[in-house]
């Protein structure tokens, strides 16, 4: 989730940005026959790409904090535990990461242009959020649970398998693959879990299922 939504807010930064040169610094555009300070719809311009910005991080921050909301329902859950701690050290640098490549470039904008800012206060509110977010889930509310229907890892990322379609499912040392009718597969990374907790998340997970409709390989 969160490299597709970085990957994408990426992409159309970059244009982004040489747009905010081209009118910030007035360039001359010759195949216009204008500069970029006298280019038509400018404001329309800031105003789609702050819609953008808006969609893609507002969909990504509804979705983990729904996910941490959801995980953190104990009762609703068979298997319930926090990530482990390694998991979290990612979870931290890569959020931090991610909040610094949002000011980054938010201060790139406002800098090219500061009297079109709201893309810039859409990546300045968005990277307040993320640091909300992380402090929301240190004490143990980064979480994966087991329920009769799926599991589910909620943190930075929201995870979630469900059980309905199950054909096969693979016991592996890093990660469970799932496999469902029409050949599609999803992969649950068993790092997010301590080593001493996967003995019983995989014994939860085969309690789960039905054993007769759903094939279980590499069983410990």
């Amino acid at each position: 989730m969160n490299s597709f939504t970085n990957s994408i807010l990426l992409f159309f930064s970059i244009p982004l940005i040489g747009f905010c040169i081209y009118v910030g610094f007035d360039v001359q555009i010759d195949f216009l026959h204008t500069s970029g300070g006298e280019l038509p719809f400018q404001s329309y311009v800031y105003l789609s790409f702050g819609i953008l910005f808006f969609g893609l991080l507002g969909w990504r921050s509804v979705r983990r904090w729904m996910g941490l909301y959801i995980v953190n329902k104990r009762s609703r859950f068979a298997w319930n535990m926090p990530v482990s701690k390694k998991r979290k050290q990612r979870v931290i640098s890569y959020t931090l990461l991610e909040v610094l490549v949002m000011t980054s470039l938010a201060y790139a904008l406002y800098s090219l242009m500061s009297t079109w800012i709201l893309p810039t206060a859409v990546l300045v509110f968005f990277s307040i959020e993320s640091f909300v977010f992380l402090f929301a889930g240190m004490n143990k509310r980064f979480r994966v649970g087991i329920s009769s229907k799926a599991i589910i890892a909620a943190d930075r990322e929201v995870v979630i398998v469900y059980f309905t379609g199950l054909q096969k499912i693979t016991l592996g040392k890093d990660s469970i693959y799932f496999d469902y009718i029409k050949e599609l597969q999803l992969l649950f990374p068993t790092d997010c879990l301590e080593e001493d907790e996967l003995a019983s998340f995989k014994k939860v997970v085969q309690q789960m299922i039905d054993r007769d409709k759903v094939l279980i390989r590499n069983i410990d």
